[in-house]
């Protein structure tokens, strides 16, 4: 089965960590991280939709500007999420141009930051010469963002510094059986988007869809539709290998069908690892083990393991898969 997400780093694994997230058969995109961004083209920069920001070290948000410089034009509001402070972290990047002459232009922000249980929202409009306007905070219990498609979830974990891990969660996964649309003579169409968003919103069977070749009750379509578990992709990055923050990591990522997570040391380096607040390669094993996730990405690797890296892919593989280190 086609999945509906299609996840993949921006960078390589000794450069700045960001994840694009491709979702299928829609022009929409999300974006894991903020680091450098040019290696992506301009369709797929103005396809992003939401961006999921860990915290603000420079080699998280160093992207900001380019996907500035690539929205200003466009209609759909631009969100943003991330740990305390990302509000005033987005308003001094703006603060640091003119903005005189873009009042007719459309580009809304709206960034949403996590403190403790609320969800402070604060808005940056074109219009208004990206002044900042703080619209208030909600109560927040762990789910940032609930979409038809899928859900956005985050926790908060330390790196001396509240960082975000993320979560993106689809609650069912639908394909549609061709071999059953030829047998009944179903064109493939519009329609069929139209078809899957009523099944995930649980509507009533006596709705009614115009297929091209007639008009057709959900109730009477449902066979051409396999539904099955959706998938779940999940980001940890720039934790502190305390046993908190593992114990936190595990029990928000579990069962993710495919979990991205940094391993900026080796074992070896674990004195390094706790000074700078980074997982080593076998810590992120680990949580990967302990989640039952179904695949493991390491990134946000240290580049002084340039000449070594395939030790340290081995190293977290290896816890992954439970093989002692003497194996």
């Amino acid at each position: 089965m086609k999945p509906t997400f299609h996840a993949a780093p921006v960078n390589g694994p000794f450069e700045d960590p960001c994840i694009f997230i491709r979702i299928l058969r829609e022009a929409r995109a999300l974006l894991f991280d903020l680091g450098y961004i040019g290696r992506l083209s301009a369709s797929s920069v103005l396809k992003v939709s939401d961006v999921f920001i860990t915290h603000t070290h420079i080699d998280h948000f160093f992207g900001f500007d380019m996907l500035l410089r690539n929205s200003l034009r466009r209609e759909a509001p631009l969100r943003i999420f991330g740990p305390e402070h990302i509000i005033r972290c987005v308003e001094g990047k703006l603060n640091g141009y003119i903005w005189n002459l873009i009042r007719d232009y459309p580009l809304r922000i709206e960034v949403f930051e996590v403190r403790g249980d609320t969800l402070h929202h604060a808005s940056f409009h074109a219009g208004n010469s990206f002044r900042r306007v703080d619209n208030g905070a909600a109560a927040f219990s762990g789910t940032l963002l609930e979409d038809p498609l899928f859900t956005i979830k985050a926790t908060t974990l330390t790196h001396d510094i509240p960082v975000m891990a993320y979560s993106l969660e689809e609650e069912l996964h639908i394909n549609i059986n061709k071999a059953k649309l030829q047998e009944r003579r179903l064109p493939v169409g519009p329609w069929l988007a139209d078809f899957k968003r009523a099944l995930r919103e649980g509507a009533p069977g006596d709705r009614v869809f115009d297929t091209g070749a007639g008009r057709h009750a959900l109730d009477e379509l449902r066979d051409i539709a396999m539904v099955t578990r959706g998938q779940k992709v999940s980001y940890v990055t720039d934790v502190s290998p305390t046993e908190e923050n593992i114990a936190r990591a595990v029990s928000f990522v579990r069962g993710a069908d495919l979990l991205f997570c940094e391993a900026y040391f080796m074992e070896r380096d674990r004195d390094r690892a706790c000074e700078r607040h980074h997982l080593t390669a076998a810590l992120a094993g680990r949580i990967a083990r302990a989640a039952a996730v179904g695949s493991l990405e390491v990134m946000h690797i240290s580049p002084k393991y340039r000449d070594e890296v395939e030790p340290l892919y081995r190293e977290a593989m290896d816890a992954f898969r439970g093989v002692s280190s003497g194996s």
